[in-house]
């Protein structure tokens, strides 16, 4: 083998060792869903409207939705959630919030920090959405999912 072959094979071989974690990541943190009571009307969204709800604003797309929740019972989904639907870093978007409360008097995000907490939530919330992995939805009773986000 000369040395062009030799640089090729190295290559390819550090281009799939970089790619292996990358697909092996995604697979084991699963599907997030946005999720409602089974009783609710609420109906699938475009992001840009499920963003709008995070942000304190009405639904354009939805008037069945009335809050949003954040699920902040894990850390890493939370922050997945801030990155690929808020397209901001948690602390951009706490300002946000802030600011929107103190300036135009927008209701605070009500927070929950553990899955029971969510469940219960939705339950007597009808109407209220919020976020969580597929996975763990089919451990919450009477819970729906909306659409799937990531």
């Amino acid at each position: 083998m000369n040395s062009k072959h030799v640089v090729f094979v190295i290559l390819i071989f550090l281009m799939l060792a970089f790619f292996v974690p990358v697909v092996q990541a995604e697979n084991s943190q699963g599907k997030v869903a946005l999720i409602a009571a089974s009783s609710s009307i609420v109906e699938e969204m475009r992001l840009m409207d499920i963003r709008r709800l995070f942000l304190g604003f009405k639904s354009v797309d939805s008037t069945s939705v009335k809050n949003p929740v954040l699920n902040i019972q894990s850390k890493s989904l939370y922050d997945d959630f801030m990155k690929n639907i808020m397209h901001m870093t948690e602390g951009s978007y706490k300002r946000k919030i802030i600011k929107g409360i103190f300036r135009q008097g927008r209701k605070e995000i009500q927070e929950v920090t553990s899955l029971e907490e969510l469940n219960n939530h939705l339950l007597k919330n009808t109407g209220d959405v919020s976020f969580a992995t597929v996975s763990s939805i089919e451990k919450m009773e009477n819970i729906k999912v909306i659409q799937i986000l990531w």
